[in-house]
């Protein structure tokens, strides 16, 4: 595997990626321990009637979500933006519940019905950057009808760009006022921390990130951040 790099987004690196020239991926993590988006990750054989479940809980409870296949195909990944940075414990927290929710709709629908939370970490790993996550639309799986955003059909939206000028973000203040209200309620379970380096998929944006051969420049981690391979 080639060492990563990690440089800021610019317009030649983002139409690399949808290109197919590199994948690009994002560490949600920032050095504040903030993050603007969170993303559910879910896998197995049953990835499709959860994800749908959980999409489902978002609509119930005001938390606009989108829906994208993963690059394999055999999975799917929940996007939900917010407005501004918050807190990645927050952030986790608001998942959770989300997920208590959708377990209670769907009771067949364990804690092992979903890969992880990105970001996958409340606090910044000593050494690291946290979990990275790759962005949808890369040109080798989309041309495979993979990497794209769906609906609750799974069926791929005809006009990405169209829908993804659509997407709602989250305001803060709801992201903190379902977390008190199910923190109240007592109706938030644990979830998954990230994995393990022995337990890690061989995709890159699955293994523990490594800081060999940044330099300098590289590591002012922020908004803008990204690595490609």
């Amino acid at each position: 595997m080639r060492e990563p790099r990690v440089q800021a987004v610019t317009d030649r690196v983002i139409q690399d990626h949808l290109a197919g020239r590199h994948t690009v991926g994002v560490y949600p993590l920032l050095p504040d321990e903030t993050c603007w988006f969170l993303a559910v990750d879910f896998d197995k054989k049953t990835w499709q009637e959860d994800a749908v479940t959980f999409l489902k809980t978002c609509g119930e409870m005001g938390v606009p979500a989108s829906l994208e296949r993963s690059r394999s195909g055999e999975g799917g990944h929940i996007w939900i933006f917010f407005d501004r940075p918050v807190q990645a414990s927050l952030a986790r927290r608001l998942g959770a519940a989300m997920l208590t929710r959708s377990m209670e709709r769907r009771h067949e629908m364990g804690l092992d019905s979903y890969d992880r939370l990105f970001p996958s970490q409340d606090t910044m790993p000593k050494g690291g950057f946290g979990n990275l996550i790759a962005l949808p639309l890369q040109f080798g799986p989309r041309e495979k009808g993979n990497s794209v955003f769906v609906n609750k059909d799974l069926m791929a939206f005809p006009d990405q760009w169209a829908f993804l000028s659509r997407i709602s973000k989250m305001e803060a203040v709801g992201v903190e006022r379902i977390v008190r209200d199910a923190s109240r309620d007592g109706a938030i379970i644990g979830v998954r921390m990230s994995l393990t380096e022995e337990d890690a998929e061989e995709d890159p944006w699955a293994m523990k990130p490594s800081r060999r051969g940044l330099t300098n420049t590289s590591k002012d981690l922020s908004r803008r951040a990204c690595e490609w391979y």
